[in-house]
């Protein structure tokens, strides 16, 4: 596990958030390129300067151990890194911030945690990277807290183990705190890993992925954690909810479902059976260039439901390329990805590739192969790479916040027939808001995950803000709500996979069977009897009698 802390305001760690000259290159371009007014250079608030409030209680003699109520401990749990939480982090504003920070060592530590805020009333946030980006990560504020004596936030990056490891099966036992390099430093030395890479991997761990449904590096078939649990052990305050650990069942709804997703509401995650499997020996890959975002989907359908399944099938419109620095690529860009353990990938990439030909696509560096079995590494040099290097987290998200600068997305699921109207809608929704709210701005397209039935479609948006900080969350909640309102009028879902949190509760209260919300509160009732888990999050708590 890292020792260095996660920056305090933006993606990365606190020494890898972006520096003067970056800063500098970040306000140039954003003026010359993407032609936006003169920017501020805002500085961060100094955490000395912070306002963190008060603690309200404080943890009893037999937690006192490993809990903590440190001022700059708890203000670095205040948080997930949704952009409103970033901004009101770079300006200084703590004001959510847990009463207590609970770091259990043990599973026995979990248990009394929970039995302690139930006693007492004290609204609980489980939280292992705090990388949560739909407002689910942080304490409830405002209505969600009035209820409630205090709030802690149960850290779990001490249940940092892989516990056990069955080659045989290729399946690990894993605390639900261990992080993503440290899960892949442990599996290594039996010649396996976790193969699940979501943008957020460095910083953020098993737990969280699980109750988040995270989505990873696959953008075909295994595109959720869910697809890679075998049996999963949730510490609810009735008591601890552990599935079977099995290949597969067919008896009943599947228990493992219920976990996945729950986002902190029903318990705490602290270990999990999952798939592991050995690394790929044998890579091709390949960037392909269309005019046009509908003939590139064209070309991305006819791959997935000639059943390829590429790990990497994924489009960035020019608009997004350009958002991340590589302004020489001026058309619409596809990039394929195929990876084995067991043998050769040339034959699946060149149908690939014969597929985007047919539907009007170029490839003009042609495919990249490499890895242990073809005995060669990775071109430094090809397109993919260099879109690889851009896409990296910090940079243009970590400069948005002193450079005010309005960012965002939103992301869903969308059938194929559907796509073509749905696209065309959504970004006339954000034409329609970005210049009244800030006088310009841009809307980028990417596919992240794609199906046999329709791609998971995001939408980044980025404008020039005010350098008030309210008004900039304003506008921010402006711009996204156009999008999910839109989002909304085609029947889809307010995520694929950013998870529900606080910030998308509204749209998917609207998803859901009305019904399917009195059941997820029913079973609430159940696991969580006193309603303190992550209190707003998902569903409310049944009311009391």
């Amino acid at each position: 596990m890292s020792s260095t802390p996660r920056g305090r305001w933006g993606w990365g760690f606190e020494n890898e958030l972006i520096d003067e000259d970056g800063l500098r290159d970040r306000k140039a371009f954003l003026e010359s390129v993407l032609d936006f007014p003169e920017r501020p250079v805002l500085e961060p608030t100094p955490i000395a300067e912070a306002t963190i409030p008060e603690p309200e209680i404080e943890a009893p003699d037999h937690l006192d151990s490993f809990c903590t109520s440190n001022r700059a401990v708890r203000a670095r749990r205040t948080y997930g890194m949704a952009p409103p939480e970033n901004i009101r982090a770079f300006h200084g504003d703590f004001s959510p911030a847990p009463d207590v920070v609970a770091q259990p060592r043990t599973e026995t530590d979990v248990e009394d945690v929970l039995e302690w805020a139930t006693d007492r009333r004290v609204a609980v946030t489980p939280v292992t990277g705090g990388t949560g980006v739909a407002g689910g990560t942080s304490p409830p504020a405002g209505e969600n807290r009035a209820d409630y004596a205090g709030t802690v936030a149960l850290d779990l990056r001490n249940l940092n183990d892989v516990l056990e490891v069955d080659e045989q099966s290729r399946t690990a036992l894993i605390e639900g705190g261990t992080m993503g390099p440290d899960i892949n430093d442990q599996l290594e030395a039996h010649g396996l890993h976790l193969r699940h890479y979501p943008q957020s991997y460095e910083l953020s761990g098993l737990g969280g992925w699980i109750a988040t449904r995270s989505g990873g590096h696959y953008a075909t078939r295994y595109t959720h954690i869910d697809e890679l649990v075998e049996s999963v052990r949730m510490i609810c305050p009735a008591g601890a909810f552990e599935t079977q650990r099995l290949p597969a069942h067919g008896a009943g709804p599947d228990a493992n479902r219920l976990v996945c997703g729950s986002e902190g509401s029903l318990g705490v995650i602290t270990r999990a059976w999952m798939q592991v499997e050995p690394r790929p020996r044998y890579r091709s890959e390949a960037a392909v260039y269309f005019d046009g975002v509908l003939k590139a989907a064209a070309a991305i359908r006819r791959i997935v439901q000639a059943k390829l399944y590429p790990a990497n099938c994924r489009l960035h419109d020019r608009v997004e390329t350009t958002m991340y620095g590589l302004e020489d690529v001026d058309r619409d860009m596809v990039v394929l990805g195929f990876e084995s353990t067991d043998g050769p990938t040339e034959g699946a990439i060149e149908r690939a590739l014969e597929i985007c030909e047919e539907a009007g696509g170029d490839c003009p560096d042609g495919p990249d192969h490499h890895g242990e079995g073809y005995g060669c590494s990775r071109s430094p040099d090809s397109d993919v790479v260099r879109w690889g290097r851009a896409f990296q987290m910090g940079g243009a998200g970590n400069a948005a916040i002193p450079l005010c600068v309005v960012r965002g997305t939103v992301e869903t699921a969308v059938t194929w027939d559907r796509f073509p109207a749905f696209h065309e809608a959504m970004l006339a929704a954000f034409d329609e808001v970005l210049e009244p709210e800030c006088g310009m701005g841009h809307v980028s397209t990417r596919f992240s995950h794609v199906y046999p039935d329709g791609p998971a479609v995001y939408y980044t948006f980025q404008a020039p803000g005010d350098a008030d900080p309210d008004r900039r969350i304003e506008q921010w909640r402006r711009i996204k709500r156009a999008g999910l309102d839109t989002v909304m009028e085609y029947d889809l879902t307010p995520t694929h996979h950013h998870a529900v949190g606080r910030n998308h509760r509204e749209w998917y209260a609207e998803q859901i069977p009305e019904n399917y919300g009195e059941s997820l509160r029913a079973v609430k009732g159940v696991l969580d009897p006193a309603g303190v888990m992550n209190p707003g999050v998902l569903v409310d708590a049944p009311e009391e009698e």
